[in-house]
């Protein structure tokens, strides 16, 4: 995606063209794509040209409502140099703070802030604009179905110890008998937070109710 904006160092606005009066640029990107901005400075009544000295560049992306928060996108030099202008241009606009932001919203408001330092003089102009989300991401991938299937039969018939599951009491007494623990004679809950189970055999058992390992 490709945007051009003009920057009148005179008034320090941002514009659509050198001679729109009042029309701000419309710049819309998307997560996940590519992003080039072209920027043009001039002054009032003339055309575009490159800025006189040797100037250093910030650009960067930031949400609308936290002009404290963290940084969306940011770069911190022109990426090319034009006859009369500088392109700055983002791969692939992404970053975990823009992903956080958008979550599963169609877009959200942001604002691009173009900063240029010359001799320690530093300028700035903010412009609105508004990030598309991306539904298709660059770590999907397609959908399998057996292994979709193979889930769903362990998760229906299997204890599981990668994530939260609900067992009946039934499933429980067959998980615990599978285990071996069976026959009860006594329980005692330790200090240490781990419940203590001996079967009729005097086999003991050692369950742990938070975390840790358990005793030897």
């Amino acid at each position: 995606m490709e945007f051009d904006i003009y920057v009148n160092t005179t008034s320090k606005v941002a514009r659509a063209s050198a001679s729109s009066g009042v029309a701000v640029p419309s710049v819309r990107p998307r997560l996940q794509t590519h992003l080039l901005l072209s920027v043009y400075f001039f002054a009032s009544g003339e055309d575009p040209a490159l800025l006189s000295g040797s100037p250093s560049f910030r650009v960067a992306l930031k949400d609308a409502n936290e002009p404290s928060g963290s940084v969306l996108a940011l770069l911190s030099a022109a990426t090319d140099t034009l006859a009369d202008g500088y392109k700055f241009e983002w791969a692939t606009l992404d970053s975990s703070a823009l992903r956080t932001l958008l979550g599963d919203q169609e877009s959200a408001s942001a604002v691009l802030e173009i900063e240029w330092t010359i001799s320690s003089a530093v300028e700035r102009v903010s412009i609105p604009v508004t990030i598309d989300n991306a539904w298709l991401r660059t770590a999907d991938s397609a959908p399998d179905p057996a292994a979709d299937a193979i889930e769903a039969y362990l998760t229906a018939r299997c204890v599981r110890f990668d994530t939260a599951q609900t067992l009946t009491g039934t499933q429980v007494d067959r998980a615990l008998s599978n285990l071996g623990i069976t026959n009860i004679r006594s329980a005692t809950l330790t200090s240490a937070g781990f419940l203590v189970l001996t079967n009729d055999a005097g086999d003991t058992f050692h369950l742990g109710l938070n975390s840790g390992s358990p005793p030897a």
